[in-house]
């Protein structure tokens, strides 16, 4: 799609789009998964994961990013959500399987 921006024409991504598809893809899969899930937490700690991700990739198609030096902001604090949510949902499906032997 393109757009004007100070005076030019430019080509940029539909993120917007981008975003909303994939948000729309999770809410189907959280919702088929739902009934079979194993541990409490685990479709919230799936959303954060799903969603982190998307919004790394997202953000690095933007042209309108809040930087600081050469890292995006909104890519960096993704990162750091993708990261804990994994630790998270390791740690908590290693503590409900050890509860179930």
């Amino acid at each position: 799609m393109g757009i004007y921006e100070a005076g030019k024409y430019i080509e940029v991504h539909p993120t917007f789009l981008y975003e909303s598809l994939s948000t729309f893809i999770l809410f189907i899969v959280l919702m088929t998964i739902k009934e079979k899930r194993k541990f409490a937490g685990q479709l919230t700690y799936m959303y954060f994961i799903w969603y982190s991700l998307e919004r790394m990739l997202v953000e690095g198609l933007r042209t309108d990013s809040l930087m600081l030096g050469n890292i995006r902001i909104s890519q960096a604090l993704s990162l750091l959500i993708l990261i804990t949510a994994v630790t998270l949902y390791m740690t908590t499906k290693r503590k409900n399987n050890k509860k179930n032997y």
